[in-house]
């Protein structure tokens, strides 16, 4: 199944350059191609491709330990997510350089899109940070505290964290439901803004799904003794 989707990627990767190329020669040459693709149907094509490419790449991990559908999702989603935008970025603009320099033929849309998955990309990145405890911190006082305490600390960092994420949800939607009222489109490929907007509420709801989670999770460790999940250090003693 892995290997399927790869190879599916791989071919709609190979007919993206093909169109590519064909529409460089057709500027250089004024020869009328019997098929033409907008930017949008390009950006579509490589979008395509790039899911396919990750679905493949995914399916093809070996598994530590088997988990339902909902327990991959939930210790996942997240780090899938990030690969498809990362991926997305990194071969849009190395695609975009080599039409630029090679083929002197660039196209619209990939500068457009590539900022704005790299804008999914931060806020689905800052969920994930949370669910892994991996966010920037000063624990120097954490450390001369009792474990008990230190897990009173961290769950009051997240309510924190719950509260400001909550209200970045409730104003970004108002600017959302502005852009789909006066039908705000982006400079290239004329869609709504909406659509690439919507990464501030998405990864704000996230902040919001993995603070409880992890309030959830350090109030059980308190209860039952343990000390808390502390995440990795940034730079290990």
């Amino acid at each position: 199944m892995g290997q399927t989707a790869r190879a599916t990627g791989y071919f709609l990767f190979a007919l993206y350059a093909l169109f590519a190329i064909a529409g460089a020669v057709s500027q250089k040459t004024g020869m009328k191609l019997p098929l033409r693709i907008s930017e949008v149907g390009e950006f579509l094509l490589f979008g395509a491709a790039t899911v396919l490419f990750v679905t493949g790449v995914i399916q093809s991990e070996k598994a530590e330990r088997k988990l339902s559908f909902l327990e991959k999702l939930d210790e996942n989603a997240e780090r899938y997510a990030m690969l498809v935008f990362y991926v997305f970025v990194c071969i849009a603009i190395v695609q975009e350089v080599l039409r630029r320099f090679v083929l002197n033929y660039s196209s619209a849309w990939a500068q457009e899109t590539a900022q704005y998955a790299f804008i999914f990309l931060g806020y689905i990145g800052a969920a994930s940070a949370i669910r892994e405890r991996a966010h920037i911190r000063f624990d120097i006082m954490l450390n001369r505290v009792s474990p008990r305490l230190q897990g009173y600390l961290y769950i009051l960092a997240e309510v924190c964290t719950l509260i400001f994420a909550c209200i970045a949800v409730y104003w970004s939607m108002h600017t959302i439901q502005q852009l789909i009222h006066f039908d705000g489109k982006t400079p290239v490929l004329r869609v709504n803004k909406a659509w690439f907007e919507a990464a501030v509420p998405i990864g704000f709801g996230l902040v919001v799904f993995r603070c409880v989670q992890s309030i959830r999770r350090d109030l059980k460790d308190i209860h039952a003794g343990r000390p808390v999940y502390a995440g990795k250090a940034m730079f290990d003693a």
